[in-house]
C-alpha cells in the first residue's frame, strides 16, 4: 500500500517536472509525449465576451427574440415619457406647395475669344471686369504681312480676269457676221463643215443699186460735179434710165482714139433688169448747163460686194444663209463651235475663280486680325495684353485671348425626380437664396423642362433650367438654394398635418369644451367623435380640408413620442408609434396611408439624386 502511494507521488512529481507531459506507448516500445493545454483566466473572459456578442446578434436579427426582449423595453420607455393630446381650433390658412433643392449658378452665356492668326498685338484697350458690347474691338493684331499678300493676290486676280476676257473675246470670232447689206450669191460651206481661220463662207452683192463705170473726155469733166444728173442708155435695148454722178476719177488715160479720158461712176437704181457686166452709154448735165456725152461705152458692176470669211477655226454649228437670201449689215451668217476654245475658256475661268477665292480667303483672314467681342457681357479673363506676341511654338492652333460672361441673366439646372416632373411647368416662379448672401431672397423663373433624363439606382431625374435676372450680388459659381412654387392656395380651411389619421379621418372634440387658446395641450382626452374629411393641398405644417370640417371646430390628436422612432429605426420594429393607450399612429415611411395632396419634396441640383424628402 505504501509502495503504491509512493509510486503515485513519484508519478505526480514526474508529471510536474515534465510540464504536464503524458507518456503514450507506441509501437516498438517508444513513448511520445503530448502536452496538455492549460485553461487560463484570460481565455475564460474571451469566451464569455463572444457568447454575449452572439446572444445580442441573435436578439437583433431573430424577430421573435427581438420582440420578446425589446418590446417591453420600448413600451416601458413610452409609458414613462410625458404623453398627451394636442388640440387645434380650425381656421383658414394660405398653403403653398413647393419643391426645394440646390444648384450652381452659371452665366446666361459665355464665350472664349480665340484667334488662329499670329503676330504682335498692337492694341488691347480693355481690362478684366470691363463691360463690352457685341462687335466691340478687343484686340488689333499686326497684319502687315497678310496685307502684302492681299496686294499680290489682287494682281493675280486682275491677270486671270484679263486672260479670261481674252478667251471670251475669241468667242466673238466664232460668230460670222456680214459687214454689208445685199443678196447672197454663193454659199461655200454646209453645217458641220470644219473651217480654218480666213475660210470663205459666202459671197454677198448689193444689186439694188448698180454702178456704171464709163469714160468721158477729160476736158469735159472740168464742168462735171458729183451728184450731177446723168442719163443712161442701154446698148442692147436702147432703154433709158436716170442716174447721178457718184464718183469722178482723178486719173486720166488714153483711149483707142488717142483721146485723153477720165472715168466717171454713175449710180443707177436697179429696176430689176440690170445685171453685172451689162453695157450702156451715158450723158451728164454739166455745171454750165450743157450736156456732155461719154467718150465710149461702159459696163455695170454691183454697188457693193463682199466675201464673208471665218475669223476663227472651228466647226460650223449653225448656218443661217442660203443663196438668194437678202441680208442686212450685221446679219449673223453662221456660228462656229470650238472644243479647243471651250476647254481653254473653262480652264481660264477656273483659274480666275480660284484666284478670287484665294483673295476672299485672305480678306477674311484680314478680319481675324481685328478681334471683336462675339457677345455682349463682362470680361472675366484677359490672357494677352498690348505688345504681346501671338504665335510662339508652344501655342495651340487656336489661341484663347479672353473669356466673356453674359451676366445679364444667370441660370442653373435642377434635377427633378421623375415622380415630380409633371408638377413642373415653364413659367413657374422660383425663390432663390444663397448661404453667401444672408437674409436676402431672389426671384427666378423656370425656362426649360428637359425630357432627356438620367438614371441611377433605379431612379430617373430630369434637368429643369431656371433663369434669374442679373444683379450685383449673385455670381457664377455660387451654390444656391431653390424653391419652386408648385401651387399657392389662399384662405382655405386647414388643420395640422398630424391631425389627419389613416383613412383621411380626424377627431373633433364634442361641444362643451372651452379654452381661451386656439391650440394647446391636454393631458387627458376629452369626449370626441371621428369625421371623414376630403383633403386638398398641404405644406410641411398644414393640410387643406375641402369638406368635413368648419371654421371653429376643434380637432384633437395624440402627441407622438419621438424616442419610439429611434428604437424602431435601430431595431427594425416597424415605423409605428405605440402611444400610452396602445393606439397605432402611422409614420412616414411605415407603409401606412398618408394624407393626400401637395407638400414639399427636396431635390438636388448639379447632377445629384433626389434627397427623398416628404410629400
Amino acid at each position: 500500500m505504501k509502495k503504491s502511494e509512493s509510486e503515485n507521488k513519484n508519478k505526480v512529481s514526474e508529471n510536474s517536472k515534465s510540464n504536464d507531459a503524458v507518456s503514450v506507448s507506441v509501437s516498438g516500445g517508444k513513448k511520445k509525449k503530448i502536452r496538455k493545454k492549460r485553461i487560463t483566466a484570460g481565455r475564460i473572459v474571451l469566451i464569455i465576451i463572444l457568447l454575449i456578442i452572439a446572444a445580442i446578434a441573435a436578439i437583433i436579427f431573430v424577430p421573435p427574440l427581438r420582440s420578446a426582449v425589446f418590446g417591453a423595453l420600448i413600451k416601458n420607455q413610452i409609458s414613462s415619457a410625458s404623453a398627451g393630446y394636442r388640440y387645434y381650433t380650425v381656421e383658414r390658412h394660405d398653403i403653398t406647395t413647393t419643391l426645394t433643392g440646390t444648384g450652381t449658378l452659371q452665366p446666361y452665356d459665355s464665350y472664349t475669344v480665340t484667334t488662329t492668326v499670329t503676330g504682335d498685338i498692337l492694341s488691347a484697350d480693355f481690362e478684366e471686369m470691363d463691360k463690352v458690347q457685341k462687335d466691340d474691338v478687343l484686340y488689333v493684331i499686326d497684319s502687315s504681312d497678310i496685307e502684302d499678300d492681299i496686294e499680290e493676290k489682287r494682281k493675280d486676280v486682275a491677270d486671270a480676269l484679263e486672260d479670261y476676257n481674252d478667251a471670251l473675246a475669241d468667242y466673238e470670232d466664232l460668230n460670222i457676221i456680214s459687214d454689208y447689206s445685199g443678196t447672197v450669191r454663193d454659199v461655200y460651206v454646209d453645217e458641220g463643215d470644219s473651217v480654218a481661220n480666213g475660210a470663205q463662207i459666202a459671197y454677198i452683192v448689193d444689186s439694188d443699186t448698180m454702178l456704171l463705170d464709163i469714160p468721158f473726155f477729160a476736158a469735159n469733166t472740168d464742168n462735171i460735179r458729183t451728184g450731177a444728173t446723168a442719163i443712161v442708155t442701154f446698148a442692147s435695148t436702147g432703154e433709158v434710165l436716170n442716174g447721178y454722178v457718184s464718183e469722178i476719177s482723178n486719173l486720166t488715160s488714153t483711149n483707142a482714139n488717142n483721146s485723153t479720158v477720165r472715168n466717171i461712176t454713175i449710180s443707177v437704181k436697179n429696176p430689176g433688169g440690170i445685171t453685172f457686166g451689162m453695157s450702156a452709154y451715158a450723158s451728164v448735165i454739166g455745171t454750165d448747163g450743157s450736156t456732155y456725152d461719154c467718150a465710149g461705152s461702159g459696163t455695170f458692176k454691183y454697188n457693193e460686194e463682199e466675201t464673208i470669211t471665218a475669223s476663227a477655226s472651228g466647226k460650223i454649228e449653225t448656218l443661217n444663209i442660203k443663196e438668194g437670201d437678202k441680208v442686212s449689215k450685221g446679219f449673223l451668217a453662221a456660228v462656229l463651235e470650238s472644243e479647243t476654245l471651250d476647254s481653254q475658256a473653262e480652264q481660264l475661268k477656273k483659274t480666275y475663280d480660284n484666284q478670287v477665292k484665294a483673295l476672299e480667303d485672305l480678306m477674311e483672314q484680314l478680319e481675324d486680325y481685328t478681334v471683336k467681342a462675339p457677345i455682349s457681357g463682362t470680361i472675366v479673363q484677359k490672357n494677352y495684353k498690348e505688345l504681346d506676341t501671338i504665335g510662339s511654338s508652344s501655342m495651340s492652333s487656336t489661341t484663347s485671348l479672353a473669356i466673356i460672361y453674359d451676366m445679364s441673366k444667370l441660370t442653373f439646372d435642377l434635377n427633378i425626380d421623375e415622380l415630380d416632373l409633371s408638377l413642373i411647368e415653364v413659367g413657374q416662379n422660383v425663390k432663390i437664396t444663397s448661404d453667401s448672401i444672408e437674409n436676402e431672397e431672389f426671384s427666378g423663373i423656370v425656362t426649360k423642362k428637359s425630357i432627356v433624363g438620367s438614371s441611377s439606382g433605379g431612379t430617373t431625374v430630369y434637368p429643369v433650367t431656371v433663369e434669374i435676372e442679373g444683379n450685383d450680388k449673385l455670381l457664377p459659381g455660387m451654390n444656391i438654394n431653390a424653391e419652386i412654387v408648385i401651387s399657392n392656395t389662399e384662405n382655405v380651411i386647414a388643420v395640422p398635418v398630424s391631425a389627419v389619421s389613416r383613412g383621411n379621418t380626424v377627431e373633433i372634440i364634442k361641444s362643451g369644451f372651452t379654452s381661451e387658446d386656439k391650440e394647446g395641450v391636454l393631458t387627458e382626452k376629452p369626449e370626441t367623435e371621428t369625421v371623414k374629411v376630403e383633403l386638398g393641398a398641404n405644406d410641411e405644417d398644414y393640410i387643406e380640408i375641402k369638406s368635413g370640417l368648419s371654421e371653429g371646430d376643434i380637432v384633437i390628436y395624440e402627441m407622438v413620442n419621438v424616442s419610439q422612432n429611434m428604437f424602431s429605426s435601430m431595431f427594425g420594429m416597424g415605423a409605428t408609434v405605440v402611444p400610452v393607450d396602445g393606439a397605432s399612429v402611422p409614420m412616414r415611411g411605415s407603409g401606412g396611408e398618408m394624407p393626400s395632396g401637395g407638400g414639399q419634396r427636396e431635390f438636388s441640383g448639379g447632377g445629384g439624386m433626389p434627397s427623398g424628402g416628404s410629400r
